[in-house]
């Protein structure tokens, strides 16, 4: 194999044999861990997480990011609470709870991918005006008590699975398909790999961003609905931290923050990381400051994986040369 090969077959696998062997560290320190109680308790901790990781690692992909997003899915789930208050009714409730996310990923959209503002800057400001407007709608006050049809959204199950995993393997499955499959696929990592050269090869390095910001304003929007429904109450400490532990998948899931390179396979696997390490720490009884900081680690070790993979492709690989073997001068060769 080919140090190339060798690089992509690490990055593609590592994270995956990690989740392995943490599982069976785990599985082997407390017996309750490897049981489909447990596993389904993972899956729906991680489910909101899961929805709003998907649009949040095709941005990545395409050298952006969206900080905003436990903002967006505070203030989504308090115009839904409001709106229930005012007596619209459920359908138009949850109709404005999702308008208020598309908006908000609408208005990104169009400051960092239509005009070029940072993404950054941008997003850190949705992250702390999206709240604060959700703190100035309640003044403080939670609404709660929206029924059991919206309770089913975070708390039903349909063939025995709860609700919000099947709704996270939905988006996820669709996710796959775009990122493996469809041409937007190929469209983000040539965006994130070389955003003039696309724009040469006639790929909308404008619109994809755009309508990927929309995306994850929808998904955060629908991750807010979920947490009101599994609650009962919008209170405005929905989303709270919710950026970092988007983030946190991304980057361990081995999406390069600078764009054009990663999996969304990997991505899936730093999920499943992220909330094996969470449960399994809290199965075996230690405390959850050290958990934050294994978090924190684990994350710190994929940035600086990230950097030896950047470094390592860009080594020279030195050729033999074969000698040059002079030719023979004929006869009368020039004499």
């Amino acid at each position: 194999m080919t140090r190339q090969q060798i690089l992509t077959w690490i990055q593609r696998n590592g994270l995956f044999f990690a989740l392995v062997l943490l599982v069976a560290i785990f599985s082997f320190a407390s017996s309750r861990f490897l049981t489909l109680p447990n596993v389904t308790v993972i899956l729906l901790q991680n489910a909101v997480i899961g929805l709003i990781v998907v649009p949040g690692a095709m941005l990545i992909l395409c050298g952006l990011v969206d900080l905003s997003v436990g903002s967006v899915a505070v203030l989504a789930a308090v115009v839904f609470g409001q709106a229930m208050e005012s007596g619209l009714g459920l359908p138009v409730s949850v109709l404005f709870g999702l308008g208020v996310g598309m908006l908000w990923g609408a208005f990104n959209g169009y400051l960092i991918a239509i005009n070029g503002f940072s993404p950054i800057i941008i997003t850190l400001g949705g992250l702390a005006g999206a709240r604060g407007l959700a703190e100035f709608i309640t003044q403080g006050y939670t609404t709660y008590g929206y029924g059991p049809e919206f309770a089913f959204l975070g708390n039903g199950k349909l063939l025995g699975v709860p609700v919000p995993i099947l709704l996270f393997l939905l988006v996820l499955a669709v996710g796959l398909h775009v990122w493996y499959r469809a041409p937007l696929g190929r469209h983000m990592i040539a965006i994130g790999g070389a955003k003039d050269t696309a724009a040469e090869l006639g790929i909308p390095v404008k619109l994809v961003p755009f309508w990927l910001y929309v995306a994850s304003g929808v998904a955060s929007a629908l991750g807010g609905l979920i947490v009101a429904s599994q609650l009962d109450g919008a209170a405005v400490t929905i989303g709270t931290g919710m950026e970092l532990e988007v983030l946190t998948a991304i980057l361990l899931g081995g999406v390069s923050f600078t764009g054009g390179r990663g999996s969304l396979f990997g991505v899936f696997f730093g999920l499943l990381f992220v909330g094996v390490l969470s449960n399994g720490l809290i199965q075996i009884n230690v405390s959850p400051y050290v958990e934050q900081v294994a978090i924190g680690a684990a994350l710190c070790g994929a940035a600086a994986l990230d950097m030896l993979y950047q470094r390592l492709e860009r080594l020279q690989v030195p050729i033999d040369k074969e000698p040059i073997e002079p030719v023979a001068q004929g006869a009368g060769g020039g004499q």
